[in-house]
């Protein structure tokens, strides 16, 4: 039994924007004389990066920085982006703007994506994002033209498929190998306990079920089960993988040994990962904690 957390969008700690390359761009006619390039960089400290093939997003951290060494002349480059004013003054070389959300995609790999995911190469473009920008006090010898950064490579953890981030729920998606086209039908459900009183109950013909309990359901003690509609024997061996995506984006990843589980109703549905759902009477706010 293994047991795995990310951040899907908070594992990636970059310094980035983006630009466009235009004609107006400079704020003086190119000369002989000294040029600048601001441009927006990024950098990543993140081990564990996780995504699905296509679109994916990310919480960064962006940043701005001058390609020579200081700005000249004791003048300040003020920068705006997204409605904000950022500024490197006379002598530093950069500035961080702070976090905001921004979406890459994650090429789909050669071959089937196994269910367990795989490794995969991408990379953040810093394309798409464009900003200002004027040079206080620019003597007429200071050129400063915009500049695109370059892009970033990622290694990530890629699977076929992964919840959705939804404000006041958490998003479970379960699969398991082999899966329906090997020959195994398997359901997943929600049930309260005690009680096994029945909630949500998720059975169709593809390969992923999903499920969800919400901000609105009752505090107490949850059970995420899976229920097998159909399998091949019941000593061949079945491997499940559930995913549970918070609302804040926290991704948690459950992986279970199901070799042995059988139909036939109730009995022989298997506990996946166990939740305590509670609220917090003063703020409002709840809190799940998911356990095996």
């Amino acid at each position: 039994m293994k047991i795995y957390k990310y951040f899907a969008i908070l594992t990636i700690a970059l310094f980035m924007a983006s630009c466009e390359k235009d004609d107006d761009t400079a704020v003086a006619a190119q000369t002989n004389n000294i040029q600048v390039i601001v441009e927006p960089f990024g950098t990543t400290s993140a081990t564990d990066i996780i995504g699905q093939v296509g679109a994916n997003s990310a919480e960064v951290e962006f940043g701005f920085r001058l390609t020579d060494t200081t700005t000249h002349f004791g003048s300040d480059v003020v920068i705006t982006f997204e409605g904000d004013i950022y500024r490197i003054p006379a002598g530093d070389t950069e500035v961080i703007v702070g976090p905001t959300i921004v979406n890459f995609n994650i090429p789909a790999p050669t071959g089937t994506v196994p269910y367990n995911g795989t490794t995969s190469v991408a990379e953040i473009d810093l394309a798409g994002t464009t900003f200002d920008f004027e040079v206080m006090n620019r003597p007429n010898d200071l050129v400063v033209l915009k500049g695109a950064g370059s892009p970033i490579s990622i290694s990530a953890t890629v699977y076929g498929q992964l919840p959705a981030i939804t404000a006041g729920q958490v998003n479970f998606l379960f699969d398991w190998n082999p899966n329906h086209d090997g020959g195994n039908d398997l359901d997943l459900r929600v049930r309260m306990v005690p009680g096994d009183i029945a909630i949500e109950y998720s059975g169709s013909v593809s390969n992923y079920e999903d499920v969800d309990i919400a901000d609105s359901d009752m505090d107490g003690m949850y059970e995420i089960k899976a229920d097998a509609w159909l399998t091949t024997g019941f000593a061949d061996p079945i491997d499940g993988i559930l995913f549970a995506m918070h609302p804040d984006g926290t991704l948690e990843v459950f992986e279970t040994d199901l070799t042995g589980i059988t139909f036939g109703g109730i009995p022989e549905e298997v506990v996946l990962v166990n939740v305590t759902k509670s609220t917090d009477a003063v703020t409002g706010e709840v809190t799940y904690d998911l356990y095996q």
